[in-house]
């Protein structure tokens, strides 16, 4: 070994080592994972809201997690809305017996179309303010799973679309 390329292996030796003892000495701060079975303001009510309106009883805790928390980023109230809209369908549950969505509270409609949006597409909000929640666990793919792959998802090896079938 060079007299150089010795040098540089010290070097960096002593650079990890810096690095590992700087890391056990300061206080770094740690990330904490998300705890699943943490009870969570609302969720319970978005869950039951959300299967009456999607008339799926069984729906991913996941997603509805990650919904609440982009509808209550995205949603002025959004909480105070939720409890209105479930009072209103469990109040008059013809409302979900209609083909399309008409509810005379405007605002109780639009929130429904918007949680149903979030379970459909993936997504809540709109323009610079949507959130992306999902993809590939939306409700639109599962409902398709069974004879489509989700777009982007290549079917065999990388490339292999390109020919002809």
């Amino acid at each position: 070994m060079t007299h150089y390329s010795r040098r540089r292996v010290l070097k960096l030796v002593g650079l990890v080592t810096v690095a590992s003892a700087a890391g056990q000495l300061l206080p770094l701060p740690r990330l904490r994972a998300a705890q699943p079975d943490a009870p969570v303001a609302g969720l319970d009510d978005l869950m039951q809201v959300s299967r009456w309106l999607t008339q799926q009883d069984s729906l991913n805790l996941t997603v509805g997690r990650a919904l609440l928390q982009a509808l209550n980023q995205t949603q002025k109230g959004f909480i105070g809305s939720l409890m209105q809209l479930k009072t209103l369908l469990q109040s008059q549950p013809d409302l979900l017996q209609q083909d399309r969505l008409n509810f005379a509270d405007a605002d109780s409609e639009k929130l429904a179309k918007v949680i149903l949006g979030g379970w459909y597409n993936g997504v809540v909000g709109k323009g610079q303010h949507a959130l992306y929640v999902t993809y590939v666990n939306t409700l639109a793919n599962q409902l398709v799973d069974d004879k489509l792959v989700p777009p982007s998802f290549s079917y065999g090896e990388c490339g292999s679309w390109a020919q002809q079938p």
